[in-house]
C-alpha cells in the first residue's frame, strides 16, 4: 500500500511510498503514535502516524477489504461463513442482513450493530 508523507520537515514530504503499518496502537490509548515502515531508495525507514496521511492509508485498506468481501455498504447479504465477533439476541444468520459498516481491518457490521464479524463470507442477495 502507499503511505503519503505529510510532514513538511521530512525529506520525503509529499511523496507516496510503498509501506505498511508496523506497530498499531490497538488499544487507542493515545500514548504513542502508530509506526509505519516506508520503502525509500535508500532502504526501509520508520515513520510515525503523525507524519503521514492516515486516512489515505486506511482508505486503501478499506478498498481491499471491500474487494475481498465482494459486497459493500447497504448491500443485503446472506452470511455464508461467520468470522469471530458477536451478535445481539435474535440475530439469525439464516436470514438476509444489511451491511451497515465495514472497517479497514475487515470487521463487518450488520443491521446497525446487531452483529459484527471479522472477515465473514457473504453472498449479495440485493
Amino acid at each position: 500500500m502507499l503511505v503519503k508523507i505529510t510532514d513538511k520537515e521530512h525529506e520525503c514530504f509529499g511523496q507516496e511510498l510503498e509501506g505498511f503499518c508496523f506497530y498499531y496502537d490497538y488499544q487507542h490509548t493515545g500514548n504513542s503514535p502508530d509506526i509505519y515502515i516506508i520503502k525509500t531508495p535508500e532502504g526501509e525507514r520508520k515513520i510515525l502516524s503523525t507524519q503521514i496521511d492516515v486516512e489515505h492509508y486506511e482508505n486503501q485498506r478499506l478498498s481491499k477489504e471491500i474487494e475481498k468481501l465482494g459486497a459493500n455498504l447497504g448491500d443485503k447479504v446472506m452470511i455464508i461463513e461467520t468470522g469471530s465477533g458477536g451478535s445481539r439476541v435474535g440475530f439469525d444468520i439464516k436470514e438476509p442482513h444489511v451491511i451497515t459498516k465495514i472497517s479497514p481491518s475487515g470487521t463487518v457490521y450488520f443491521d446497525n450493530g446487531m452483529a459484527d464479524m471479522f472477515r465473514p463470507k457473504v453472498k449479495v442477495v440485493s
